[in-house]
């Protein structure tokens, strides 16, 4: 009889340790996702930023390049 509430009570306490021990190792495994998570949305926020910038200095000189042609070609 007392093997039996011995064994139910060893049981009880391992399963409650491995319980806590798998909630902490999930927690850990969430603050780093979080991490990647800040980073990934820096960088989006910074190529949003610079997205503009790169295509003006892409088109510009295109534009340019553009108009010196229709000029030459007296296209308006």
């Amino acid at each position: 009889m007392e093997y039996a509430i011995v064994g139910s009570v060893i049981s009880l306490l391992i399963s409650m340790k491995f319980a806590d021990y798998k909630t902490k190792e999930t927690e850990e495994r969430i603050k780093a996702l979080q991490a990647n998570v800040e980073l990934v949305t820096t960088a989006v926020q910074t190529s949003e930023k610079e997205a503009p910038k790169k295509t003006l200095m892409i088109v510009a000189p295109v534009a340019k390049a553009v108009k010196e042609l229709q000029a030459a070609i007296g296209v308006q």
